[in-house]
C-alpha cells in the first residue's frame, strides 16, 4: 500500500509541475537538453539504459527476445509497406540507420545490402548493433559515432550518396523539434536523388500528455519531441523532400508506445 500510495503521489507532482511548466513557459534550454541527452545514453552502466536502446536481452526484451525480434521486423515490414519493396532483390544497397541502438532494426533491414551505416551518439550502441549484425553473419557494417551536439559530422564521414535513410523511436527522444529539423537536413543531404527516408514520430493529438515537454530529459524521456502530424509532413517539405504516404498506429502491437506516425519521403530525382 505504501509503494503505491508513493507511486501515486509521484504521478501527481510530475503532472503538477508539467501543467506550472507548460503555463509559465519554463522550459530548459536546448544546450542543456543536447548535453543531458548524451550524458543520459552513455550511461550503459544502469540497465534500463540499454534496454531503452533497445539492446538485446535487457530491459523490457529481457527474457523476451522475441518481442526484440518483433519490434524490429515491424518496422521493416513498414516499410516495406509503405515502399513497396516487394523482394529483396529490390530494397536499397545503401542505408544509413540513424540512432540503431542495439540493432533490433538492423538485423532486419541490413541483409541484401551492400554497406549498413549504423549511427548513435554512443560507441556502446555502434558496438553492439554490429555485434548483433556479425552473430547475423553480416559483415558490410559501418559504425559511425558522433556527439550530439554535432550530428553534422556525420556528413564528413558518409561521403557516397545513399539509397534509404530510416530512423524510428529516435525523432521523440531528441532534444527539440529544432534538432530534429537539423536531422531531416542531414537525411537530405546524405541521400541520392530519388532516395527515401523512412522516419517514425510521435504525434500529438489535442491530450496534455502528447505535448513535447522540453524539459527534465530523463525524466520525460519518451516525450520530449512530438509533432501534429501535418507539422511533420510540412516540415520535411522545408527540407526539400517530397513526402508520399504516412501511416498512424494509435497503439503498436509490440506495446512500446501510443501515437505512432511513419513517413516514407522521397529526395526529388
Amino acid at each position: 500500500m505504501k509503494a503505491q500510495l508513493r507511486n501515486t503521489l509521484a504521478r501527481i507532482y510530475r503532472s503538477s509541475e508539467r501543467v506550472v511548466r507548460e503555463n509559465l513557459h519554463l522550459y530548459d534550454s536546448e544546450d542543456k537538453l543536447i548535453s543531458d541527452s548524451q550524458h543520459y545514453w552513455e550511461r550503459t552502466d544502469k540497465e534500463y539504459i540499454p534496454g531503452n536502446a533497445h539492446w538485446r536481452g535487457t530491459g523490457v526484451f529481457k527474457n523476451n527476445d522475441e518481442r526484440w525480434l518483433k519490434m524490429g521486423r515491424h518496422n521493416y515490414e513498414m516499410y516495406r509497406r509503405l515502399a513497396g519493396v516487394a523482394t529483396l532483390d529490390n530494397q536499397p544497397t545503401s542505408i544509413v540507420d540513424w540512432g540503431c541502438g542495439g540493432g533490433a532494426n538492423a538485423v532486419h533491414f541490413a541483409p541484401g545490402s551492400s554497406r549498413y551505416y549504423g549511427t548513435d551518439i554512443t560507441s556502446a550502441s555502434v558496438n553492439e548493433c554490429q555485434k548483433q549484425l556479425v552473430q547475423e553473419g553480416f559483415h558490410r557494417f559501418v559504425p559511425i559515432q558522433f556527439e550530439a551536439g554535432t550530428p553534422e559530422t556525420v556528413l564528413s564521414t558518409i561521403t557516397e550518396p545513399c539509397d534509404l535513410f530510416f530512423s524510428t523511436y529516435v525523432f521523440e527522444i531528441f532534444p527539440t523539434k529544432a534538432y530534429g529539423s537539423r536531422v531531416l537536413d542531414i537525411a537530405y543531404k546524405l541521400l541520392k536523388p530519388g532516395g527515401q527516408a523512412f522516419i517514425q514520430i510521435r504525434y500529438a493529438d489535442n491530450t496534455p500528455i502528447s505535448q513535447p515537454h522540453r524539459w527534465g530529459y530523463a525524466q520525460n524521456l519518451p516525450h520530449m519531441v512530438t509533432y501534429r502530424i501535418e507539422e511533420f509532413w510540412g516540415n520535411a517539405i522545408s527540407c526539400g523532400f517530397e513526402p508520399q504516404l504516412v501511416a498512424l498506429e494509435i497503439e503498436q502491437e509490440v506495446k512500446l508506445g501510443r501515437r505512432y506516425a511513419y513517413y516514407l519521403l522521397t529526395k526529388p530525382a
